[in-house]
């Protein structure tokens, strides 16, 4: 089988030939498929020139490479040379630093790799909870990247199905009804079973069985809950373990999907718990969404003494899928998903929002008119470039009527929003604005933004 192909490659190519001196520290959860695109951009490029350091399975000997200056760049890649049993040169090589925050001096010389010929990618799991502890600065000078889970159109990428996410971007844009759009929910909903994880994706499209997705899926969700509560975190692994638990729950909630303290854990409060929830922020398990009341650019989080107005979605919808424990084969059969409630559709939908429109880079807020008065919310608003505002509503179903997006379109002069449900692609016009508003079908979130 091909191996599957990332959206980040042909960027990452790119600055790997360009002209930019700065080391890339590609950044995200674990399993999300850092390393694998690392390996490939420096195989395909430089063949026996790449040297990958990997920090995770070979830690004492990797990191005494960094022993002594970490400025010494000449000296550090000696020993890599040395290491790798394999001459480098500037020109033809490049060197992976693998899971650096393994490694504090690894991580802070990529600061000083910047100022050298030496080209140099490095990856990092749980960097926003181990740089928590560094005693060495925090490296400057680096490119970043935020690597997430596949989007729809890297997983019809892997299906082969190239030409159906071309089309599907073709539609967004003209907003034409879509021949296959039957087919493409059928994609979809088993994008939604299965999710992003890279692993599950190659057991489904291997093995099409969804006891390997499964499994995949529980061997992750096993790996995400040991980081979680490792002792040497220094936060409370019941509370992270808990946090965990509920959030498919509180996002399966009727009302406002708002996080609540108190249903983690009886008596649940903020002093408790925001610790182990920004430890699983950082580590890149969970999404956080601000509530905003704004209604121009620039938004901004909505601003409470407690800080209790925001939402938390799982960084991968096969991921939340799994913890409802629910046979993919039901969800799958038109017939019995009827069966399911309307609110378990809903949160796997918004869910899968979320996750799309981070992975396309986007700082996104719920919208609420009132955050006291509550009178409805918009599920999803971002600024642009432009500083223009743009909603984003989604339905689960054919259902969109959609009051609280008027009200946003209206309040904030939007000159565009978009309106996700199983529904075809149309284009309308609210007739008190002239927003345009494009009707996208939920598979064709991953074109929002870009």
């Amino acid at each position: 089988m091909e191996p599957m192909k990332r959206a980040l490659e042909a960027d990452l190519s790119a600055w790997i030939i360009g002209d930019d001196p700065r080391p890339v520290l590609i950044q995200g959860a674990r399993r999300v498929g850092k390393t694998f695109l690392a390996e490939r951009c420096g195989a395909r490029l430089f063949g026996r020139g790449f040297a990958k350091v990997d920090f995770q399975t070979d830690l004492e000997r990797a990191s005494a490479i960094f022993d002594g200056p970490t400025d010494d760049i000449e000296r550090i890649v000696a020993r890599i040379s040395e290491y790798k049993r394999t001459p480098l040169h500037p020109a033809t090589s490049l060197i992976l630093l693998d899971e650096v925050q393994l490694c504090e001096k690894a991580l802070n010389s990529l600061r000083f790799f910047a100022q050298s010929p030496w080209r140099v990618v490095a990856t990092g799991s749980l960097l926003g909870v181990a740089v928590r502890q560094r005693r060495l600065p925090f490296p400057s000078d680096v490119k970043h990247v935020r690597m997430y889970p596949l989007t729809f159109e890297e997983f019809l990428w892997a299906l082969g199905e190239e030409a159906m996410a071309n089309d599907i971007r073709s539609h967004c844009e003209n907003c034409d009804p879509y021949l296959l759009h039957d087919r493409a929910n059928e994609y979809f909903q088993r994008y939604l079973t299965v999710g992003g994880m890279p692993k599950a994706v190659r057991s489904y499209r291997d093995t099409g069985s969804f006891d390997e997705v499964r499994e995949a899926h529980e061997e992750i969700d096993i790996t995400f809950t040991a980081d979680m509560t490792d002792p040497d975190n220094g936060i409370s692994a019941a509370a992270a373990k808990r946090i965990w638990e509920s959030l498919p729950k509180q996002l399966l909630r009727a009302s406002t999907k708002k996080f609540k303290y108190s249903e983690v854990m009886r008596g649940g409060r903020r002093t408790q718990l925001l610790e182990p929830l920004e430890w699983l922020e950082a580590a890149g398990v969970i999404l956080r969404n601000n509530l905003t009341c704004d209604t121009v650019a620039p938004l901004s989080p909505f601003n409470d003494d407690e800080g209790s107005f925001f939402k938390e979605y799982i960084c991968d919808t096969g991921l939340m899928f799994h913890k409802f424990g629910i046979e993919a084969e039901l969800f799958l059969d038109p017939k019995l998903k009827s069966l399911l409630s309307g609110d378990f559709r809903g949160a796997l939908a918004e869910n899968s929002v979320m996750q799309a429109l981070r992975a396309n880079g986007l700082s996104t807020f719920y919208w609420m008119p009132n955050e006291k008065v509550g009178q409805g919310e918009v599920d999803f608003v971002f600024q642009d470039r432009a500083a223009r505002v743009v909603p984003v509503e989604v339905k689960s179903g054919r259902n969109v009527k959609a009051r609280s997006l008027s009200r946003l379109i209206s309040d904030g002069r939007a000159d565009v929003a978009y309106l996700l449900s199983e529904g075809d692609f149309a284009e309308t016009a609210d007739r008190d604005t002239g927003c345009t508003v494009k009707h996208l079908p939920l598979y064709a979130a991953f074109c929002i933004g870009q």
